[in-house]
């Protein structure tokens, strides 16, 4: 009896910690979102943008004007289904994940997903003002 109460008591241990282990820092599937990102230029990758996380938010930083990385330059939060539909008029049932900020949005989706004129090869695409672009996570 007490070798399956202590036997018990593992179990619940484990599912607890394993419970908790997926809600802590690791956060949630934006977290594979985290790294840098470049576009192609000229032929050859040039890195545009890097997603880090603090804490329970997202925040980007550039080398657009610089050489280097930029001070954190906007907050990014996790795409809804709602605002990806917004963003890339898809209303298909398109597995994404995303964050976007007022204007910039990273997304990661199938390989080879196609809206109208643009495709991805790579699943990975930078969204802003002038439209979609194919990114290359480094």
């Amino acid at each position: 009896m007490t070798i399956m109460k202590n036997l018990f008591k593992y179990i619940v241990a484990g599912a607890c910690v394993s419970l908790l282990a997926g809600c802590g820092a690791g956060g949630g599937p934006e977290a594979e979102l985290v790294g840098v990102y470049a576009i192609k230029k000229n032929g050859a990758l040039k890195e545009v943008v890097k997603i880090e996380r603090q804490g329970d938010r997202y925040i980007m930083r550039d080398k657009v004007r610089t050489p280097e990385w930029s001070e954190p330059k906007m907050q990014m939060q996790p795409v809804t289904r709602e605002r990806w539909t917004r963003i890339t008029t898809d209303n298909e049932n398109t597995k994404f994940v995303g964050v976007s900020s007022d204007q910039l949005a990273i997304f990661k989706v199938p390989p080879g997903w196609q809206k109208n004129s643009f495709k991805t090869e790579t699943g990975y695409f930078l969204f802003y003002s002038q439209g979609p672009v194919e990114a290359y996570k480094l």
